[in-house]
């Protein structure tokens, strides 16, 4: 056969055949050479295959995007709840008796503002014009009692804002500024001389002409002592016990909005509906 009158078609597969023959032949002729080569240059020929085959698996999967499912992040109620107790407790205060040598425990106190304003049941106080404040951490100092509101309840008590070792740093609370609905849940946080909590729902509200407005929760009223707050899952006070509220209902609370103090044009606090003490 003259090569020179083959086909284009026949010249391919002369190609493809002369160049099947070939491998075959390098392969035969590399398989005999490795068997009879060193085994230091054998183990040497695999390293460098592994790490061509490590390089261009890496390299596939760095250049293909994986679509990440997406997830969905569940907030239980019990998750909340310690958060809201940690956030609220931060702004909490108990309040004794100036008796230096028996100090009586009277009740919790809620800070208002920076400035060391203090809200509290005024019936713990009776008709003492000033209370020892206890921090968190156990740091004691004085509260004088600057006004009374005898609708709802509450004294406003102005605590030092410094010791001998500093300056005092206040956590005010945060307050709700509306009633809660009707189910909500709420937890109370009390204790006399270590935090307490407990759990219930908002049973009813008072109408809104009532000049006390109040809140009625299934909360045992065995735990509640005078101005235990109620807040909800963010830490915010929904409601303050006082004796106003009490003889509402043994387990009602005043609302927190409604015990935001009147101010006077120089910035002090302003009696609602008695005299300033």
């Amino acid at each position: 056969m003259d090569i020179e009158k083959l086909t284009k078609s026949q010249i391919v597969l002369l190609t493809l055949l002369v160049s099947f023959m070939t491998s075959i032949a390098t392969g035969i002729v590399t398989v005999s050479l490795m068997q009879q080569a060193p085994p230091v240059i054998t183990e040497t020929v695999n390293r460098v295959v592994e790490h061509t085959v490590e390089k261009v698996v890496q390299g596939q999967v760095a250049s293909v995007a994986v679509p990440q499912p997406s997830k969905t992040t569940v907030v239980k109620e019990s998750d909340l709840i310690p958060q809201a107790v940690e956030t609220v407790s931060a702004s909490l205060v108990r309040l004794y008796s100036t008796d230096t040598t028996n100090p009586t425990f009277l009740g919790l106190g809620i800070v208002l503002d920076d400035s060391g304003t203090i809200i509290a049941d005024q019936s713990l106080l009776g008709d003492a014009t000033s209370a020892v404040v206890e921090l968190q951490g156990s740091m004691r100092v004085s509260g004088t009692v600057k006004s009374r509101d005898t609708t709802t309840g509450v004294a406003y008590i102005s605590a030092a804002t410094s010791t001998g070792k500093g300056p005092i740093t206040w956590k005010p609370a945060q307050f709700a500024p509306h009633r809660p609905p009707l189910g909500q849940s709420v937890i109370l946080v009390s204790g006399k001389s270590a935090g307490r909590v407990a759990q219930g729902l908002v049973t009813s509200l008072s109408a809104d002409t009532s000049p006390i407005p109040t809140i009625e929760t299934d909360i045992s009223k065995d735990v509640i002592i005078p101005g235990s707050p109620i807040i909800d899952t963010d830490g915010t006070v929904v409601g303050v016990s006082t004796k106003a509220s009490r003889a509402s209902d043994e387990q009602g609370f005043i609302a927190g909005a409604s015990l935001l103090p009147h101010t006077t044009d120089s910035g002090d606090l302003k009696e609602k509906s008695a005299a300033t003490q």
